[in-house]
Formats: C-alpha cells, structure tokens, sequence
C-alpha cells in the first residue's frame, strides 16, 4: 500500500466520519445503521473506482473503516476532550460488525468481480437486495446495539466527567479567581464545565482564528462570552465573572429562593441551558460537601 493509496484511504475515511456523524444525529434510535453504512460505502467506492489503478484500491479497501475509526477517536479524545464519555462498548460492537463486514465483502465480493454494479442480466441480484433489506428492517427491532450504556451507568460516567472537569479549571483558576461572596464559586465552575462541554478548547482556538479574519463579533473564550475584541480563557473568566456578580447584586433585594437557578436565569436565555448547568451545579456542590 503506498502514500498515495493511504492518502486515497484516508480522504474517503473522513468523509465517511461525516456521513456517520450525520445519521448519528438523525437515527438515534436505530443505532445498527452506523454499522451497516461503512459496508453499503465500501460497496459504492468499489463501483466508482474503476480502471488500472482500481485494483490497488480495492485490494484493502476495508481499510477506510480502520481509518475512520482512528479519526473518530482522536476527534473524541483529542479534540472533544471527552474520554469519560465515550461509550467504549458501543465502538467496539459497531466497529468489530463494520471491519468484519467489509473484510469479508472485500474479499468475497468486490475482489471476485470486474464490477460491483450489476448488468441487465444480473438485475436478479435485486431480488436478493429486497430481501436482505426486508430482513433488515425485520431484525433491527430486535438487535439493538446500545449506542449509550443503561442509563445509571451513563448518569456515574457523567458524574465523574463534571468532578474531572471541575477539579481541574479550579486547579487552573482558582488563583485568577476573585468573588466577593463564596456561594459564587460553584457556579461560576458549573458554567465553565458546561460551556468547556459544548465548546471544546479546540473550537475556541477556530473561534479565535475567524474572528481575525473577519472582525465579526462573536463568544470566544472558555466562558463563550459574546465579545467585539479577541479574548482569550482567562479574559473570558474573568468577564464571566463580573457578569455573575452583577447578576448577584440585582437579586440581593428579592428572595433568594432557588439562588442558584435564578443566577443561571440571568446568565442564559434558554430554559434547557439552565437545567443543565443546574444539574452540574448540585453536583460540584455535593462533592465540596464530602
């Protein structure tokens, strides 16, 4: 396999990511599909690739899937940062069917023919096609590869995400940090565990990058402040900060009933994004308790 097949491979590996990510996010439900798509892929680049250099190709065109593979793991651990979530179960049924099927399909399929597509003459291959697809959509219903754990174990891999996350902003803000008040604390980390969550550091550099290119005002920093000048982490707490004592001082004269979710009220505009930080919230709370 030289450079310029890997190369080849690789392409095709990412393009594959994006085409998972996508029915990732609209077929949640149906989690087999992210198994059987690397192999209906590998059959249709099999097809497009034709000529001389098509066989060097399709020689070890299972490999798109491995490559695929590699990608999606340095996008979950180095670029999402997210390896207390990741579902190693869940990649390694999808995964062991995906590499299989298309091992076998490569080399019992689409190395025995001189065209994956099929002619006038073999169109009763289709008959075939139906009835796999008909037993398909039969077993689905009843194989089901869990693309997240029960849910109790999801819910302690979170818990141990947000006390990982928490514990290490608080070793590297702690000394950048001044509150007045104490109880502040707490949440200002629940934010930052939240926004880190959805905006992983990665991003934030982009976010960085196009803002020199194109001057438009936009959320930058650990704390997606919406900010008109290029801020950094530090900066962005630091305006996180100010933002959350101001919040504060303008429910010092009302209750403080429910203090926490009234704080989180003024620092987001969606309902769904103060459940979660709550969320985060009472857990920090729970393990400074301990």
């Amino acid at each position: 396999m030289n450079l310029f097949t890997i190369f080849i491979y690789l392409f095709f590996a990412f393009l594959l990511f994006l085409i998972l990510n996508y029915f990732d996010r609209t077929e949640k439900e149906n989690n087999l599909i992210h198994a059987v798509i690397p192999i209906v892929y590998e059959i249709l680049l099999a097809g497009i690739f034709v000529g001389e250099y098509a066989d060097r190709i399709h020689q070890n065109l299972y490999f798109i899937v491995i490559f695929e593979l590699i990608i999606r793991l340095y996008y979950v651990k180095g670029i999402l940062r997210r390896d207390d979530l990741m579902n190693s179960s869940f990649y390694f049924q999808i995964y062991s069917i995906s590499i299989i099927g298309c091992y076998f399909v490569n080399e019992y399929f689409i190395s025995k023919v001189s065209s994956v597509f099929p002619t006038a003459e073999e169109m009763r291959v289709g008959i075939w096609l139906f009835i796999i697809l008909f037993l398909y959509f039969i077993l689905k219903k009843h194989i089901h590869i869990q693309y997240r754990e029960q849910e109790s174990t999801f819910k302690d891999r979170k818990q141990e995400y947000i006390l990982v996350q928490y514990t290490r902003f608080k070793n590297i803000y702690q000394r950048e940090i001044k509150m007045k008040e104490k109880s502040l604390y707490p949440m200002l980390y629940a934010i930052m565990v939240y926004e880190n969550y959805k905006r992983p550091k990665f991003f934030r550099k982009l976010d960085r990058i196009h803002y020199r290119f194109t001057g438009k005002q936009k959320k930058m920093g650990i704390m997606q402040i919406l900010s008109p000048i290029e801020i950094d982490d530090k900066t962005s707490v630091k305006m996180a900060v100010k933002k959350i004592e101001k919040i504060n001082s303008e429910l010092s004269k009302k209750t403080k009933k429910n203090y926490a979710e009234q704080i989180f009220n003024g620092y987001y505009m969606e309902e769904a994004e103060v459940h979660e930080v709550l969320e985060i919230y009472q857990r920090i709370v729970e393990f400074d308790s301990l």
